[in-house]
């Protein structure tokens, strides 16, 4: 006679047997509801002409001008002294000799490349200055069209500025251009353009910023 230990593990075996063998019921998942998009509320923007005349948007593009005009009289007061180099390097051409006027000429055409790529580097520089300071005042009105967008409860707003869509015609009310305007000139007023940070050198570790890792 089995004893009750051996009994027990049959039964046990028989019962997990019957668990094995049994088809397993594929659990279903109740279908989820149909997705309904809200119905469009829209709301119309010029954004580059908010950028661009918004008080901080001036701000940026009257800097900019003081600048240029400055590194423009820079430019004429080099342009002068090369070119009277020039004329200088051109009467002493029949008095100096051959090897003395090359090296003379090649000293003069050494400081004409270096006086080119002053010229494109600051241009260069006014350019990323005027972008970057602008990319300041686009950032913050992205913000304020969206929070007047939500007060007025739009959920879809279309930039309908010249050449950035295809609109081709709203209905005043729909526009909210003064509004984001009136909103961006009270929380920025205006913008400080700063000197472009210069790239760190191949091979040096960028600074980093205090208290931050």
């Amino acid at each position: 006679m089995m004893g009750l230990n051996a009994a027990r593990a049959i039964c046990g075996a028989a019962v997990l047997f019957l668990l094995v063998a049994q088809p397993s019921v594929a659990q279903t998942p109740a279908p989820s509801a149909a997705r309904k998009l809200p119905a469009p509320v829209i709301a119309v923007v010029d954004f580059k002409r908010v950028v661009r005349e918004s008080s901080a948007g001036q701000s940026i593009i009257k800097q900019i001008n003081q600048r240029h005009a400055g590194f423009q009289k820079e430019i004429q007061a080099i342009t002068t002294q090369l070119e009277q180099a020039r004329q200088e390097l051109t009467r002493q051409q029949s008095i100096l000799a051959p090897d003395v006027f090359a090296q003379k000429r090649q000293e003069f055409q050494v400081r004409a490349q270096q006086y080119q790529r002053s010229v494109q580097d600051a241009q260069k520089k006014l350019d990323t200055m005027l972008r970057q300071g602008m990319r300041t005042v686009e950032t913050e009105l992205a913000n304020v069209v969206a929070t007047v967008a939500t007060e007025l409860g739009a959920n879809l707003v279309i930039d309908a500025g010249l050449g950035r869509g295809d609109v081709l015609f709203t209905d005043a009310s729909l526009v909210i251009t003064n509004e984001a305007m009136a909103r961006l000139n009270k929380v920025l007023p205006d913008v400080k353009v700063v000197e472009p940070q210069p790239e760190p050198a191949s091979g040096e570790q960028p600074k980093q910023v205090p208290g931050v890792r």
